[in-house]
């Protein structure tokens, strides 16, 4: 037995309108997500962040290969000692003088000294 016209038609209207509502919804979702705090925008900071870290990854291995080179220059040489001992901790030999000159400053001139 067909069913009557009156059911179908109403069928349709009923997939029509779930359709649209569905439509609808999917637009408001998207427009809030991209519009958002939690959307886009916080997106692009994150992956901002992620290669700030990844930069500053590079630098700290960097700096951990050179230092790492330093350390065994010092365990295997007696002239990066003693490169060490005069220019960080100022030592010197005995008999030895030492010239300490002075060192500039960045940012300002070093002015000339006073006339008599």
């Amino acid at each position: 037995m067909p069913a009557p016209a009156a059911a179908v038609r109403d069928s349709r209207v009923t997939l029509r309108a779930f359709t649209l509502l569905a439509g609808v919804l999917a637009v408001v979702f998207g427009l809030s997500f991209f519009f958002s705090n939690r959307g886009i925008a916080q997106l692009q900071q994150a992956r901002k962040r992620v290669d700030e870290l990844r930069a500053d990854i590079n630098r700290l291995q960097a700096e951990n290969a050179r230092l790492r080179g330093e350390i065994e220059s010092v365990k295997k040489s007696t002239y990066a000692v003693e490169r060490i001992a005069r220019e960080d901790l100022g030592m010197s030999k005995k008999g030895e003088v030492i010239y300490m000159l002075p060192q500039k400053h960045e940012g300002r001139p070093q002015s000339p000294p006073p006339s008599r």
